[in-house]
Formats: structure tokens, C-alpha cells, sequence
């Protein structure tokens, strides 16, 4: 007679599942020990973002009361002479408007940027865009283009108590601040910008300083102007020499500053060599030195980027660390004449619908 019995359990099954347990609890709690020492690096990695946005200067570019021109400025009769000169030689023609839509892509992102003259470092709403650039940023094939607009070209002005007149692209920003002045640049030449970000000759020294200085290569001419030796607005403090020269923030605003020694089209390319070799520079920075530079700078840059531009942009920072820079002159050579504006200043006649194709072709190139 067989007799059924009940298997045993065994005690070893049971101190494996013990052991299971323990490992799983010990699991679990190193993965929420995890969890909570990475939310807290979020949150300060996201504190610390935000306090650096919070330094910038945000405005939406607009203007509450529109400027006017001074005719006795020292700057204003100074430039009206070298206009003068510069457009003696040319051809008197008619502005040729560009029409169609204004064109964009989204694999591209324009940020106009905007260099006004005060000499302090507070903005104030008496500048004149002392320098203008486009910068264009392909999302697509990470390279970089640079766009330089002649401030002397004679444009339409688009809105305020000026209306309809023709003057300097300088002076637009003075009726109208950076709004009035990307209004400008969307209607005379069919682009897509609606971003800028504005500096000042302050922001300008201590954006050089704050990245050691910049290598810049200087001319003959360039050297003599710097050291006083011929007619300029502009000498260095330190001893310079024609080739290769490592300058500081304001002897760098000198040489970017540099006229009378040969025309305003040499002056926007000394401007881009500053960019260029601040670009270098900024490749070469740790990031203790790159929190100093941001805590240093972004409080003296004024714009209308978002929050989620500024992220957008930063995701792009590793490829566009090798990006290659292209760079374009507006109006291209061939493309002018001269003409006489508000105030009775000369200026450039400019065939704005060549430019526009022009320019189109040079942004978008690659992006579609």
C-alpha cells in the first residue's frame, strides 16, 4: 500500500528568494538614490541656466519715443564728409526696389546683430546702429554665414515721423531701435529676421578681454593709422607693428573702429576679422573661463531671443564649433550708385532687388 507524501520544501529555495529580495530592495532603493541625486543636478543645472538668462537684457526692440538726427553731431558731419568722398566717383541711379514675399527657412536662423555707439556701458535710445550684421546659422549642415550691410546705403524709411524719406541704414535705428532697423533688412531684401541682439562699444572691449584678446593681422596702412601717423579716429594704446598683433578689447574696438585710411567696405571687414578671431578664441576656453565670460557679458548684450531660442542654439553649440564661416558684403560690388537722401547726405543708391536674389542665394544655399 503506497502512502502519498507531501514534498518538502526546501530551506535552501528559501534563502535564494531571501537573498532575491534583498538584492531587488537594494536595487530599488540605489535607483530612487539615483533618481533623486539626478533630479538635483537638473534642478541645478536648469537654476543655473536660468540665472544666466536672467542676466541678459531682454527688449522687444521697440522704441517708445523715435530719435532724430542731430546735423551738428560730430559723428553725423563726419560721416557725411567720408560719404561724400566715397560716392564722388559713382554713377548718380535710381533705388530699385525688390518685391515678392519675404522668404525663410526653417533650417535656417538669421539673429541680426546690432552694434550701437554709445561710449558707456548702459543702451540708450540716442544710438545710431553703428554696425549691422546678419548672422545666419544652418541647422542643417551646422556652417555659419556671415552678412556685413553697407551702413551708408540709402534705405526707405518704413514707419515713424520720417516716413518715406530715404536715409543711412545707421540712422534707422535712432527712429526706430533694432524693430524698425530688422524691418528694414526683411522689406529692402526679402529675408526672414525677426531675432537681434544688440552690444555696444562697452560689450564690445569687454567681450575681447574677457576671451584673453584677439590675434589680428595688420597692414601697413592699418599700423600707421593705429599709431597715429596718418588722419584716423582711432589709436591704439599699445605698441602695435604691421603683421601679427594679439590686442586687447579696446585696442581690438580701435582697429574695428579704424577710417578715413581707406573706405567704410575695408572698415566692415576689420570688424569681421575681430568676429572671426573671437570665434577662434571662444574654442580654446574652459568652462570656469567660459562662466566668467558669460557672468562678464551677457548683463552688457541686449536682445528679443527667447528662452527656447537661446536652448535651441545651445544644442546646435557642438556642431557649430566647427563650423565653417562664410562671409558677404551688401550691396555687392556693381550693384550701386549714389544718391542724395534726408538731410541732403549722400549715399549709396542700392538695386535692392538684385541684392535680395543675391542674398538669398547665399543664406539658403543647402538648406532645402
Amino acid at each position: 500500500m503506497s502512502q502519498n507524501h507531501e514534498p518538502r520544501k526546501s530551506p535552501v529555495n528559501k534563502t535564494v528568494t531571501g537573498e532575491t529580495k534583498k538584492k531587488n530592495r537594494k536595487l530599488q532603493a540605489a535607483l530612487v538614490l539615483t533618481l533623486c541625486i539626478l533630479a538635483v543636478l537638473i534642478a541645478l543645472v536648469y537654476a543655473y541656466y536660468s540665472g544666466k538668462l536672467s542676466l541678459l537684457q531682454h527688449s522687444d526692440g521697440t522704441v517708445e519715443v523715435e530719435g532724430t538726427i542731430d546735423e551738428t553731431e560730430e559723428d553725423v558731419r563726419a560721416d557725411a564728409a567720408e560719404m561724400e568722398q566715397q560716392t564722388s566717383d559713382l554713377e548718380e541711379r535710381e533705388v530699385v526696389q525688390a518685391e515678392g514675399e519675404i522668404f525663410g527657412d526653417d533650417d535656417v536662423f538669421n539673429i541680426l546683430l546690432i552694434g550701437t555707439d554709445e561710449r558707456t556701458k548702459e543702451f540708450n535710445t540716442n544710438a545710431r546702429g553703428d554696425s549691422c550684421m546678419l548672422l545666419s546659422i544652418n541647422k542643417k549642415d551646422g556652417n555659419i554665414r556671415l552678412v556685413s550691410f553697407e551702413r551708408g546705403m540709402g534705405v526707405p524709411i518704413l514707419a515713424g515721423q520720417y516716413q518715406g524719406q530715404y536715409d543711412w541704414l545707421t540712422h534707422t535705428f535712432r527712429y526706430g531701435g533694432a524693430d524698425l532697423m530688422m524691418q528694414e533688412i526683411r522689406e529692402c531684401f526679402k529675408v526672414d529676421v525677426t531675432r537681434y541682439v544688440r552690444v555696444n562699444f562697452a560689450t564690445f572691449e569687454q567681450i575681447i578681454n574677457s576671451v584673453g584678446g584677439v590675434d589680428i593681422e595688420l597692414s601697413e596702412l592699418e599700423y600707421l593709422g593705429l599709431t597715429n601717423q596718418v588722419r584716423t579716429n582711432a589709436v591704439a594704446k599699445a605698441d602695435v607693428h604691421v603683421g601679427m598683433n594679439h590686442l586687447d578689447g579696446y585696442d581690438a574696438l580701435q582697429y574695428a573702429r579704424l577710417r578715413y585710411i581707406d573706405n567704410d567696405w575695408h572698415r566692415i571687414e576689420r570688424q569681421r576679422d575681430v568676429m572671426q578671431s573671437v570665434f577662434q578664441q571662444l574654442k580654446k576656453l574652459n568652462l570656469l573661463e567660459l562662466n566668467s565670460l558669460l557672468d562678464e557679458v551677457l548683463p552688457l548684450v541686449q536682445t528679443n531671443l527667447t528662452d527656447g531660442d537661446i536652448t535651441n542654439l545651445l544644442l546646435l553649440a557642438p556642431k557649430l564649433m566647427n563650423a565653417e564661416i562664410m562671409e558677404k558684403t551688401i550691396p555687392e560690388s556693381g550693384t550701386y550708385g549714389s544718391m542724395t537722401g534726408m538731410g541732403g547726405r549722400s549715399m549709396f543708391a542700392v538695386d535692392f532687388a538684385q541684392n535680395a536674389q543675391i542674398l538669398k542665394d547665399f543664406l539658403y544655399a543647402g538648406a532645402a
